[in-house]
């Protein structure tokens, strides 16, 4: 019985400076990787809205990190495309010189071929399609994963104006339609996920452009 008590203790003083251990380098970390991860998502926010000055959250509890996916879920889901596999997790406001000049709406497409792809879009205020960050994408080497090696693709949403884009296979795209968007070759599954995303954002976008909204830091569009 001895042994079976001087083991616990010994497991229980393991445990217990594991922990403490685990817990101070925690604390050590905790604060460069948050830095690292707001310098991540500067970088992505100024990818696609290049122009702006800074960039400053919703006001409105229904645009909070908490409640952003929520908020937007039953408009996704009642749009008559249906994007349930799509949810929008961010959206924030490009500011330049005092004034809202676009939006940044990141995006997360849960049908992509291997799975989330997690991307921000950027919209100026009169509905321009300005560009594409993808953050997390592990769809195939070689073919899916071009949606971030091969900048043409995503090229081809930019500068548009549009409420919705529609996937062409193969080149065939009548002449100077904005809204078309010819598929990855051999990656159909990935160009259909990205593209369904593009639009939810889109979506996201014609309901916010309409709210008349302002940032936390009191920043409108007039």
């Amino acid at each position: 019985m001895g042994k079976i008590i001087k083991d616990a203790c010994i497991l229980f003083a393991i445990t217990l400076i594991a922990g403490v251990l685990l817990g101070a380098v925690y604390d050590v970390t905790k604060n460069p990787i948050a830095e690292q991860n707001e310098k991540a998502k500067q970088a992505a926010y100024r990818a696609v809205i290049a122009e702006a000055d800074s960039f400053e959250a919703l006001d409105g509890e229904q645009y909070s990190e908490e409640n952003v996916t929520e908020t937007f879920a039953q408009l996704l889901a009642d749009d008559p495309e249906s994007y349930t596999a799509d949810e929008i997790v961010e959206v924030v406001a490009g500011i330049k010189s005092n004034k809202i000049i676009g939006y940044v709406i990141t995006v997360v497409a849960s049908d992509g071929y291997a799975g989330d792809i997690r991307f921000s879009v950027g919209i100026s205020t009169d509905g321009e399609y300005l560009g594409t960050s993808i953050l997390s994408i592990g769809e195939t080497a070689g073919l899916g994963m071009r949606a971030k090696t091969d900048p043409k693709f995503l090229a081809q949403f930019n500068n548009a104006n549009t409420e919705k884009f529609v996937l062409t296979k193969n080149g065939v795209m009548e002449a100077d339609s904005e809204d078309q968007i010819d598929a990855i070759g051999g990656s159909t599954v990935t160009s259909k996920a990205i593209l369904r995303g593009v639009n939810s954002a889109l979506v996201a976008f014609k309901q916010i452009s309409s709210s008349n909204v302002k940032t936390a830091g009191g920043v409108s569009v007039e």
